[in-house]
């Protein structure tokens, strides 16, 4: 499977989607107060910035929540360019923490120790929070936000999300399906677990095959096929061998995020050459 910092535009949507409706326990559980109060994550235009997640807390600290789906040795100082516009901003210290939600082991700085400069943040990893925890909030936002976190037992954690997005209305469900099943591709062996499932006892289905991201193992008859087609495609620079959900993703990554041929075939784990003939067969390369 591509390395999760490749998928990160995605994750940031569904993530970030779900911090706007700031999930109360969430924060709470990294903490230890309750947020009362949504504040503006855009920072001026003197240099990009935007938070992914700032609020106040009960007693008017100032919370600051950056996500990282993969270890970036770069961190500290990007949360020292928060913390210096957020005093500035609210006029006193920002509690800031770096929250880790990849699959692999947490490695990440969580200071700066220089000669005229010493600051420090805290670094936590989002397996180390009990799912339990989010999955007893009423929030549908925290407990889908658990399937990231530590559990004992991933099928209990699946069937009691989905029987709680099946209680929704038509658009809801769609919304909360989208939200968790890209969170799922960060966790792979839930993945495993999510397909056994949906044969005879999950409440609503998530169509993992129908994702372009969803890349399965295949039986060697096949996996050959598909080695064949793209070599195909590359002496005849056609598409062969790509499915039409892969296909829409490449056409409207390329129009809509603006994303090369290159970055689109890491994702899509494709050659850049199959990549290249599906945007010349649709004219826009």
């Amino acid at each position: 499977m591509p390395d999760n910092s490749k998928f990160n535009f995605k994750y940031d949507r569904t993530l970030k989607d779900i911090l706007k409706s700031v999930p109360k326990k969430f924060v709470e559980i990294l903490t230890g107060k309750k947020a009362i109060e949504f504040l503006d994550t855009n920072f001026p235009k003197v240099e990009e910035l935007k938070a992914d997640l700032l609020v106040k807390l009960e007693g008017g600290d100032i919370f600051h929540l950056e996500l990282q789906t993969a270890n970036d040795s770069s961190i500290p100082l990007r949360m020292l360019k928060y913390y210096t516009y957020l005093y500035s901003s609210y006029n006193k210290e920002p509690i800031q923490t770096v929250l880790y939600i990849g699959s692999n082991s947490l490695n990440m700085p969580d200071s700066i120790k220089n000669k005229h400069l010493s600051f420090d943040y805290e670094v936590k990893d989002i397996k180390d929070i009990n799912c339990i925890d989010l999955l007893n909030s009423n929030d549908l936002n925290d407990n889908i936000l658990s399937i990231l976190c530590k559990t004992d037992d991933a099928k209990a954690l699946i069937l009691e999300i989905t029987s709680r997005i099946s209680k929704l209305n038509k658009n809801n469900i769609e919304d909360y399906k989208l939200k968790l099943k890209n969170l799922l591709h960060l966790r792979p062996d839930i993945i495993k677990i999510v397909k056994e499932l949906e044969d005879n006892k999950m409440p609503i289905t998530i169509n993992l095959e129908d994702d372009p991201f969803y890349l399965e193992g295949k039986a060697d008859g096949e996996a050959k096929g598909k080695a064949e087609g793209k070599a195909e495609g590359k002496a005849e620079g056609k598409a062969e061998g790509m499915s039409a959900a892969k296909k829409t993703y490449v056409i409207n990554s390329y129009k809509n995020l603006n994303l090369s041929p290159e970055q689109i075939a890491s994702i899509v784990n494709d050659t850049v050459a199959n990549v290249a003939a599906i945007l010349k067969e649709e004219g826009l390369y």
